[in-house]
């Protein structure tokens, strides 16, 4: 189990927009850029989950009751830095907005910009974020073609343990 340290109240669970029958965070109003729209912070495990957050190479942490419904978009609003203290085994993730986001509108973060691979259930899962730069499918960091992997770099999106093999 972990806690939130933050948990912003411009934000709730709420039905999605782009995912019919499924819930999302959304928007209760309208949220600047470089805001924190939440801080947790739990135990990491070596268990990757459909919810999970990647913190390291190869540790997780599940983002609580309210992180998990944060979904995935190739043209996020928002993005996770996640902080591992190896000695401790504590993971602390922070969701940040990189743009405006609208009242109403869903909170996204690209799933590859934090993990290496995803979850077999989301892996090359139809990607339902109708951006105009839609990658179609859903992947993690080592799935992307290496244009896209210097772009996340690039822009500073991509976690710092996330690597591009040299063969690329």
């Amino acid at each position: 189990m972990g806690t939130y340290l933050i948990k912003n109240v411009d934000v709730c669970v709420a039905d999605s927009i782009y995912i019919k029958g499924e819930k999302a965070l959304v928007a209760q109003n309208d949220i600047d850029e470089n805001t924190v729209l939440f801080m947790f912070q739990g135990e990491a495990t070596d268990k990757r989950t459909r919810t999970s957050i990647q913190v390291s190479a190869d540790k997780h942490v599940e983002p609580g009751d309210f992180g998990a419904y944060t979904n995935h978009s190739c043209s996020p609003n928002a993005q996770i830095v996640a902080e591992y203290d190896e000695k401790n085994n504590i993971a602390q993730i922070v969701l940040m907005t990189i743009k405006p986001i609208k009242k109403g509108e869903e909170v996204t973060f690209d799933y590859a910009t934090t993990e290496s691979t995803v979850t077999e259930d989301l892996h090359n899962k139809k990607c339902l974020c109708h951006s105009s730069n839609c990658r179609g499918v859903i992947t993690g960091f080592n799935d992307l073609p290496l244009k896209d992997k210097m772009e996340l770099f690039t822009k500073g999106l991509a976690a710092s343990y996330l690597q591009i093999e040299e063969h690329e």
